[in-house]
């Protein structure tokens, strides 16, 4: 999933001014002309069905699977009881009708009416990690069948599948979203999504003023490691090589085992990347070294309080990704993972949500409560698949045998039903949402309001903004 205040990563200056002006002026275009809305908006990324890949991983996590998972969990130490996060109250954060917009998709801005599509599918890989299958699958089906957004835009306007300004990680993660709803991305949205972000695989450096291709084996207009990471979990899913892009990640970790947060690298050494570079390269089993280097870097950044430092601080979101990574090789990290949960648990709020970081402003954020919710569970994006189950299944996992010791608490009884104001059975099938004709899919674009001619100076301003931005930007948005 917006994380303007938060878990916006590093740009560079003006880009990102240049990119919301864009936004905003296109979105205003559109009340005049249906037609203004098809120029793509740049920003970045986060977050899958099974692959041949998927058969050399090995997820012995307890919370690995919807069906195991605990709505809360107690972890013991030392110290005393210390509670994890409600995944049931989390959800229906999540799934509110005043966040998620006709239970399709959620704004930039609330009542913008502007769909923020890529933490649209960050709420979708939330639900997925919960067992939430109705929820899942309304998003999914708003996404596959075309579903416009308050302006009239649909999720071809984010990716700019079919045009000159193509991001190859947005493509990478709508085609995530077909994977992990065991839908066929070579057939998705009207696209072949696997194709696209196989073309859109750098083979030459653009030259200046173009910055689509910084570097061979990168993928166009995806200028950080986090988006590299996404697009190659999503091509190994698909089942195709990646074998360029996975190699131009390798040549980019440090010898700490660490990656940079930006494409060109900045010399930084990020959490976020390298939680999402490992759950790639749990995928490639050759660079079983590199993931074991990247996980003991990981598992030396964990703060005292369990957290991870992030761009926010002592993150919410980076913690939840760093679960993920270390969870792949639990019987190692379990102590680690342990902590990093209680920490989750200590930054949820009481209306379910969950805090940027544990200091600076409180309250809740939706980008941050979905990441918080993915990572609790800890499935990799990498082997991350719906299950048609419910948000509050039954605790019978085991415990993993690190201390302190996860174990599963039965006393949580709220509902995510329960909390919405049209509730439908969470045990749904995800083929059955998507596929349901819901009249929310259809078009909801405004009507004209402006005269055409100003309509007109106003999409050539924003594409002019939009170019300056894709000249400048390297915003990384997860």
């Amino acid at each position: 999933m917006s994380r303007a205040t938060r878990t916006t990563r590093r740009y560079r200056t003006g880009g990102r001014v240049a990119t919301v002006a864009a936004a905003w002026v296109i979105a205003l275009s559109t009340a005049a002309t249906a037609s203004a809305a098809q120029l793509p908006q740049q920003s970045q990324l986060h977050s899958q069905s099974q692959s041949p890949h998927q058969s050399q991983l090995s997820q012995t996590s307890p919370f690995s699977q919807p069906s195991q998972l605990s709505r809360q969990v107690r972890v013991v130490g030392g110290a005393g009881v210390v509670s994890g996060p409600d995944l049931a109250t989390a959800t229906a954060y999540l799934v509110s009708p005043a966040r998620l917009v006709d239970g399709n998709y959620y704004e930039n801005f609330a009542g913008s009416g502007f769909a923020d599509f890529s933490l649209t599918l960050d709420g979708a890989f939330a639900f997925a990690a919960v067992g939430d299958g109705a929820d899942l699958g309304r998003v999914s089906g708003f996404i596959s069948s075309g579903g416009r957004d308050g302006s009239g835009r649909t999720v071809d306007a984010w990716t700019g599948i079919g045009t000159v300004y193509a991001s190859g990680a947005s493509i990478a993660k709508e085609a995530l979203l077909a994977e992990v709803t065991g839908a066929d991305p070579r057939s998705f949205g009207g696209h072949d999504l696997v194709a696209a972000v196989a073309a859109a695989v750098c083979t030459r450096v653009s030259v200046a003023p173009d910055s689509s291709c910084p570097a061979v084996g990168g993928y166009r207009y995806s200028p950080s490691v986090f988006a590299q990471a996404l697009a190659i979990i999503s091509q190994l899913r698909a089942g195709s090589s990646a074998a360029g892009p996975v190699a131009f990640l390798l040549s980019l970790q440090h010898p700490d085992g660490s990656w940079p947060s930006l494409i060109p690298a900045t010399g930084d050494s990020d959490v976020d990347s390298t939680a999402m570079a490992a759950m790639a390269l749990a995928l490639v089993p050759a660079a079983a070294p590199e993931l074991a280097r990247a996980q003991a870097w990981l598992s030396g950044q964990q703060e005292a309080d369990g957290g991870f430092p992030g761009a926010a601080g002592d993150s919410t979101n980076s913690a939840g990704l760093a679960i993920q990574a270390l969870n792949l090789a639990l019987g190692t990290y379990g102590q680690q993972v342990a902590r990093a949960r209680a920490f989750l648990g200590a930054q949820q709020n009481p209306d379910g949500g969950f805090n940027v970081a544990s200091a600076g402003q409180r309250g809740s954020d939706v980008r941050a409560s979905t990441q918080a919710v993915s990572g609790a569970v800890g499935t990799s994006f990498g082997v991350l698949a719906a299950t048609a189950g419910s948000a509050s299944p039954s605790p019978t996992g085991s415990s993993p045998t690190a201390s302190p010791t996860p174990t599963a608490s039965p006393t949580a009884t709220s509902s995510v039903a329960a909390s919405r104001t049209s509730a439908t059975s969470v045990s749904a099938s995800v083929a059955a949402a998507a596929t349901s004709k819901d009249p929310a899919l259809a078009a909801t674009g405004a009507g004209a309001a402006l005269p055409v001619s100003a309509a007109a100076v106003l999409i050539a301003a924003g594409v002019a903004l939009l170019l300056a931005a894709r000249g400048t930007t390297a915003i990384r948005r997860h």
